[in-house]
This record gives C-alpha cells, structure tokens and sequence, in this order.
C-alpha cells in the first residue's frame, strides 16, 4: 500500500504523484472538490495520521512539509504509518529557491542539513537520490558536486528508510 499526503484539494488542484489504483491511499486537510470512482480518500491531518501502525510500504509528500506547524510530528506519523522497510519521499522548496519564499502560507524553509537532521530525529534513515554526475571524476569531487547541487537547486528531494 502507498499513501499520498497532500495531493491537493480545495485551492490546490489534484496533481497526484502515484497513479490512481487500488494499491494508493491520498490524504489531505480537505476532501477534493470532484468525485472519482477508484480513488481512496481520507480527510485528515498529516501531523495526525488516522492509520494504523505499519500500513504503508510507501509515503510521499511533495510540497507539504513546508506548510505544516510540526514537521517533525509529521515525520514521525510517517515512521509510525510505515512498514518495517518502508521508505518516505518528501520533496520541498529549497532555500535558496524562490519558491521558498512566494507562498505565504509557507512556515518552513529547508535546506538539505537541516532535512537531513529531521529525518534523523524521527529515526528515518535519510539520503538525497544523487545526479549522475560524472561518474568518472573521483568520489570526493563527485561529492563536492553534490552538496553545490543540493545547495542551489530549487526542489530538495529526499528519502527515508524506516529501519
């Protein structure tokens, strides 16, 4: 089973990320403003997950973190909704995007250390999903290129493991 936090709903128009299936749960402040047969939709706080404990293999949240009052509570409901295994995908707005900062219901800002130590403190083993990038040039380089990467680039996209 998948869930999908934050898919949109009222102003923000549906753009899911997984495919509409019997396998994807989509959870959201507000009940969508259409109806869709197949589609299995919760009305509910992120930061207070009405699931059970182990019940998705996977979770994604693209563009909510950063609207949410705790984003540690919210990392930790998606540790406690995961299986043993389980991974969590969040994507936010870097800091040094100018998306970071154009929406003013925004009560976060990250960078990819500060994602990183979240992640951690919910006992989520975090990593970034790495460029290819040049995969000639020695590792240290190629890490330097990494952090300047994540460091400028506008979306932050990063992965937990619920070990």
């Amino acid at each position: 089973m998948k869930l999908e936090v934050g898919p949109g709903a009222g102003r923000y128009s549906f753009r899911p990320h997984y495919c509409v299936g019997d396998d994807v749960v989509f959870l959201d402040v507000e009940a969508p403003e259409f109806s869709c047969d197949g589609i299995s939709w919760v009305v509910g706080d992120a930061q207070h997950m009405p699931f059970r404990d182990s019940a998705f293999d996977e979770v994604f949240a693209g563009h909510v973190i950063e609207h949410l009052e705790d984003p540690l509570r919210f990392l930790r409901e998606c540790r406690r909704v995961l299986r043993r295994g389980g991974r969590v995908t969040i994507v936010a707005p870097n800091f040094m995007s100018r998306n970071a900062y154009a929406d003013p219901d925004h009560r976060h800002v990250f960078n990819f250390v500060r994602l990183m130590r979240l992640f951690r403190e919910s006992d989520l083993e975090p990593h970034f999903p790495s460029p290819n990038i040049g995969s000639l040039l020695p590792r240290k380089l190629r890490l330097i290129f990494k952090v300047i990467f994540l460091l400028i680039s506008d979306d932050l996209v990063i992965v937990g493991e619920r070990t």
